[in-house]
């Protein structure tokens, strides 16, 4: 019993650092984008090429995860997903042109689809909606971590230098990985099917109709449109105000604390999961979010970004949590392959027609259209929840 606990604080330990690296995509990115755009002389309309590429091969990561766990095991596609995107910053520290960096991204989109579509699934069948977000915590520190180093590196050498440092850090995780896999440390494939059987026993009721595990897949399509919308379009909608008033402003300080914040959230929120169940928690992150949406409408202050950030930072992890209260044990690898298959999707779609609309129209709608997804968000769990109950 002794070492199995200490095995499994093992494995946790592993997981929470291992995951620290999915971070890395986006916040690197969000560095070596301006000097890549400067060198290759791209423009603003190339971003979005790189948005949809690399959202597309995400989504295709979650959707191929049920089938690949076939043939390996979770932590068997979490490396593959760990090497593919080595492979990728590689890749992209030696493009010589856009259509290489668009290769790249794209290669490293699916790597890191593989690595959160995986071990997702492996946290929502193993352990609780608390460790879940305090993976996803790691994330957060990850993805503020990866652009101070790249920055740096920038400054000093060059980006390309920079994901080749990057590049190295993977290599160490990747080598833990292996040696932890080597130590047994990882959850038997034949107890965990012991642990579902019971499962399957203790619970009364599972969703079983085909629109519950839709309506499942579109809170997170909702919930990926939200997050990407609201980071990246904010700064536009709050210069343009200030200049209006003849003002400047810092826009990166409201990115800065919404992912600051939402790093904060989720070590809370992980906490807090001791004493609250999943569906508190989501009703709570949504209400936040909704606040901090509504104080940057009629503010403009960057309060509301930390708001916002909070409220949605336990989204995502306890959701993913809740499937495996929801649904079947037998259904968990797919249904949580397609649900972050969804969030990508929804990053891409949501993010390109909002885009439609506050260029034809006003930006202004950027706040209320946030609010909109947040709402189905809600609306679409607590559809699943009144079915449970029923």
């Amino acid at each position: 019993m002794v070492n199995k606990k200490r095995n499994m604080s093992l494995l946790l330990a592993v997981i929470l650092l291992s995951y620290f690296v999915v971070g890395f995509p986006d916040g690197a990115f969000t560095v070596s984008w301006i000097p890549i755009f400067g060198e290759m002389d791209l423009g603003l309309a190339h971003s979005g090429y790189i948005l949809v590429g690399y959202s597309v091969t995400y989504t295709l990561a979650g959707v191929l995860l049920s089938r690949l766990n076939r043939y390996i095991k979770l932590q068997t596609v979490y490396l593959l997903g760990l090497l593919l995107m080595g492979a990728g910053f590689v890749w992209l520290a030696l493009s010589p042109n856009f259509v290489m960096v668009l290769l790249s991204i794209a290669l490293y989109g699916f790597g890191t689809g593989l690595m959160a579509s995986s071990m997702n699934s492996y946290m929502a069948k193993h352990f609780t909606a608390r460790h879940n977000n305090w993976m996803h915590c790691f994330w957060g520190g990850g993805a503020t971590l990866s652009p101070i180093i790249m920055a740096q590196l920038i400054g000093v050498l060059s980006w390309r230098a920079g994901y080749f440092v990057i590049t190295g850090i993977l290599g160490v995780v990747a080598i833990i990985l292996l040696v932890s896999m080597y130590k047994k440390i990882w959850i038997d494939e034949t107890e965990g099917a012991k642990a579902e059987a019971t499962q399957e026993v203790k619970r009364e009721r599972f969703l079983e109709k085909k629109w519950h595990q839709a309506v499942e897949i579109a809170t997170f399509f909702f919930l990926g449109g939200t997050d990407y919308t609201l980071v990246f379009f904010t700064g536009m909608v709050i210069t343009e105000r200030f200049a209006a008033q003849g003002l400047a402003v810092n826009v990166g300080i409201f990115s800065a604390v919404y992912y600051a914040f939402m790093t904060g959230g989720r070590m809370f929120f992980g906490w807090t999961a001791k004493w609250l169940r999943e569906v508190p928690i989501v009703r709570i992150g949504c209400g936040i979010a909704v606040a901090g949406i509504l104080t940057l409408h009629f503010t403009s202050n960057v309060a509301g970004m930390a708001l916002t950030g909070f409220g949605l930072a336990p989204l995502l992890p306890t959701l993913v949590s809740d499937t495996s209260n929801r649904f079947r044990p037998a259904v968990i690898n797919k249904l949580v392959g397609y649900e972050l298959a969804a969030f990508g999707a929804g990053i891409a779609v949501l993010f390109f027609a909002t885009s439609l609309v506050l260029e034809h129209i006003t930006l202004e709608l950027l706040f209320p259209i946030g609010i909109a997804f947040v709402g189905l968000v809600f609306v679409c769990n607590e559809l699943l929840e009144r079915a449970v109950r029923k």
